[in-house]
C-alpha cells in the first residue's frame, strides 16, 4: 500500500527566500539558487526529521527554475561588464540543487528533474506514478514529489510525500489503476493544496487526478 504522508503549499517573494532558510537551517545557505533554497525549505517542511535518514527519492518538474538561471547567466555572459562566477553554471544543473539537499536529509539516495515546456502545466501523474512503483518495488522507503517554479515575481513550491507505510497522521493512501473517474481533477501544478482542501473536507471519500498526458492512468486518493 502507499500511503500519502505529507501535501504541502508554499509561496514565497524571491526576497524572503534567505530569511525562509535560515528559518529552516539556522543559517544561510551560502551560494545557493533560488531553485535550491525554495526546494530545501519545502522539503524540510515536508519530511519530519525522523524520516530524514530513510531511504529518500526526490522526483520534481519545473517550468521557469532552470530555466530562469540559464537565462540569468546567459544574460551576464553577453551583456554583463563582468566574467560570471563559477556557481552561476553550477546553479543551472538540476543535481546540484540535490547534491545540497543531501546535507540536511541524510536519506536522499537519488533525484529526477522533469521540465516542463509551457507554464500552468504540471506532469503529477508520471511523478506520482512512478513514485508508486518504485515503492512498491521496495527501493526507497519514501518519495518526495514536487512541482518548484521560482520567478523573479515569486516562488512557488507544493509538495506531496508518498511512503511505504504510514506516519502517525498519514491522511490518505494512493491507488493506481486504469479507470479514470469522470470527476478526476485535472492535473496542474497547485494539484497539492488541492489535495489539502479535499482532505479538510468530511466528503467526498475519494479525489482522482487524471491526466491528458496518461489518459488511461488513474490515480485516486482514499481517505484513511
Amino acid at each position: 500500500m502507499i500511503y500519502l504522508n505529507a501535501a504541502l503549499s508554499q509561496q514565497f517573494a524571491p526576497a524572503q527566500l534567505p530569511g525562509a532558510v535560515r528559518a529552516a537551517i539556522g543559517k544561510p545557505l551560502r551560494r545557493a539558487s533560488g531553485l535550491t533554497q525554495l526546494a530545501l525549505v519545502g522539503a524540510l517542511a515536508s519530511l519530519p526529521a525522523e524520516c530524514r535518514d530513510l531511504p529518500t527519492a526526490l522526483l520534481w518538474q519545473s517550468t521557469s527554475g532552470l530555466r530562469q538561471e540559464t537565462l540569468t547567466l546567459l544574460d551576464e555572459v553577453c551583456n554583463g561588464t563582468a566574467e560570471p562566477m563559477p556557481y552561476d553554471f553550477l546553479a543551472t544543473q538540476p543535481a546540484i540543487a540535490a547534491a545540497q539537499l543531501q546535507a540536511f536529509l541524510p536519506g536522499l539516495q537519488s533525484a529526477t528533474q522533469t521540465p516542463l515546456e509551457q507554464a500552468g502545466t504540471a506532469n503529477w501523474s508520471l511523478l506520482l506514478s512512478l513514485a508508486g512503483l518504485w515503492l512498491a518495488e521496495g527501493r526507497y522507503a519514501q518519495v518526495l514529489c514536487a512541482h518548484l517554479d521560482c520567478t523573479p515575481e515569486a516562488a512557488h513550491g507544493h509538495w506531496l510525500l508518498l511512503g511505504a507505510t504510514p506516519l502517525e497522521k498519514a491522511p490518505a493512501r494512493l491507488q493506481i489503476g486504469t479507470s479514470p473517474q469522470p470527476d478526476a481533477v485535472p492535473d496542474r501544478p497547485d494539484f497539492p493544496a488541492r489535495l489539502a482542501d479535499w482532505l479538510h473536507q468530511a466528503s467526498p471519500p475519494t479525489l482522482s487526478l487524471h491526466s491528458p498526458a496518461a489518459p488511461r492512468l488513474a490515480l485516486e486518493f482514499a481517505r484513511l
